[in-house]
């Protein structure tokens, strides 16, 4: 009977010190687990920082695009206005090219005739 309780206490103080190493052991995967929790928040928590930083500098950077954008369709728009008007002026002066040429030969022939009076030659 003595050796069964000398046996049931041995059994007793090794399933103690067998739970007590499996606390310990389960107390330190926890506080692993704990540890590698917080660093894995905080390295989301910067990751999220960063994100956002590049967010507000893309946001940015659309905004500057788009007014740049929007000044060169306006350059555009006013340079096509340009290039418009100066067609047509050129058109103009194209379609007249031939009456203003002739306009430009008969005056330049009354001057010569002129001349030729003021020098004192008759008129044929």
């Amino acid at each position: 009977v003595m050796e069964m309780i000398e046996k049931l206490v041995h059994e007793a103080a090794e399933l103690r010190d067998d739970s007590r190493k499996g606390e310990a052991a389960a107390q330190a995967a926890y506080e692993q687990l704990i540890a590698d929790t917080n660093a894995s928040v905080e390295a989301l928590q910067r990751e999220v920082v960063v994100q956002t930083e590049a967010r507000t500098d893309a946001q940015k950077d659309k905004r500057e695009a788009e007014n740049d954008h929007t000044e060169t369709v306006k350059e555009l728009e006013g340079l096509a206005k340009y290039n418009a008007d100066l067609h047509e002026q050129c058109d103009f002066f194209m379609k007249n090219f031939e009456v203003r040429q002739n306009g430009r030969q008969a005056e330049i022939e009354a001057l010569q005739q002129a001349k030729q009076i003021l020098n004192g030659a008759a008129l044929s």
